[in-house]
């Protein structure tokens, strides 16, 4: 992977950034009902400059990096993944978002621009999405094959479609709270989730005391934004519940992808295809990952010595 470089060759600062962003696991209501919430400024930012997406991009591909990165609070194997993707006919044409058990997070939007008339009478997300559809995707290193459910777009919100994904396709009372939040100049300055979910024996009564509170926590970025921690806001919003936090780790805009896995792709095309490459260029080659968007170039000497 290539990270651009939004520290601008900064140590200290990208140290205190990565340090800021985790996923911090919790229980509460007597052990019936589990969540988490990640702190994602810098994953956030990453992501938009890799993907060179405007504020409106940023917003929607966030959203589901932050769905994705909480989500990873419930794999159990460091070679877990789980995979989002939505396919809908509004602007955001869809996208495809995954994480996995080391809280590395990537994905991108169908589409590179949302193209929408009149941005400034937008109220809200959900005309963006339009009819669709939201596949869930567990892949378990224990498993023999992955498990994929899908449900309707009924809301055009990741947070209420992800809830009602589970509450139709594993029938699990769930919530879900994501937020970007930018300035008057639509720099991020906070960023972060908040996701709930049941456990066996869970009072309903408690259920929808947890669901009002996480419902009436307006912008989470912005109290990041403010210098609040994650501790600090689950303790006070959700203290009538007793929350106990269990543990905490890494969260991550990451992904695999590199050069010599670019090259084994390239020599692996047919034999017809790279003489092809190698007759008509053009030159550089430029492969680029859909996922994180980074460009890997190869010059025809790169590619002779390949393919020899």
């Amino acid at each position: 992977m290539i990270k651009k470089d939004i520290f601008k060759k900064d140590i200290r600062e990208q140290f205190r950034a990565s340090a800021r962003d985790r996923i911090y696991r919790f229980i509460m209501a007597d052990r019936t009902i589990k969540g988490a919430i990640v702190y994602a400024g810098r994953m956030v930012n990453e992501m938009r400059a890799n993907h060179d997406l405007g504020p409106l991009e940023t917003l929607v591909l966030g959203q589901a990096y932050i769905a994705a990165g909480l989500l990873t609070s419930g794999l159990k194997g460091k070679n877990d993944r789980i995979s989002l993707n939505i396919q809908c006919s509004g602007p955001v044409k869809g996208l495809d978002v995954e994480s996995n058990g080391y809280g590395e997070v990537r994905g991108y939007l169908k589409t590179g621009r949302i193209e929408i008339k009149d941005p400034e009478k937008l109220k809200s997300l959900s005309s963006l999405f339009g009819a669709g559809f939201l596949t869930v995707t567990r892949y378990l290193e224990d498993t023999i094959a992955p498990y994929s459910g899908q449900v309707t777009l009924l809301h055009g919100s990741i947070a209420e479609d992800l809830a009602n994904y589970f509450l139709v396709s594993e029938q699990i009372p769930t919530g879900f709270k994501l937020s970007v939040f930018f300035d008057e100049t639509e720099e991020i300055r906070g960023a972060g989730g908040i996701f709930l979910q049941a456990l066996p024996g869970a009072d309903p009564s408690k259920l929808v005391e947890a669901e009002k509170i996480i419902q009436g926590i307006n912008s989470l970025g912005e109290e990041f934004s403010k210098g609040k921690t994650p501790e600090e806001i689950i303790l006070k919003e959700f203290s009538s519940l007793a929350p106990r936090f269990l543990g905490n780790s890494r969260i991550e805009f990451f992904c695999r992808c590199s050069k010599d896995r670019m090259q084994g792709y390239l020599k692996g095309l047919p034999k017809a295809e790279r003489t092809d490459i190698l007759e008509k260029g053009p030159f550089p080659v430029e492969i680029r990952c859909h996922h994180c968007n980074s460009m890997y170039p190869f010059s025809k000497k790169d590619l002779e010595a390949l393919f020899r």
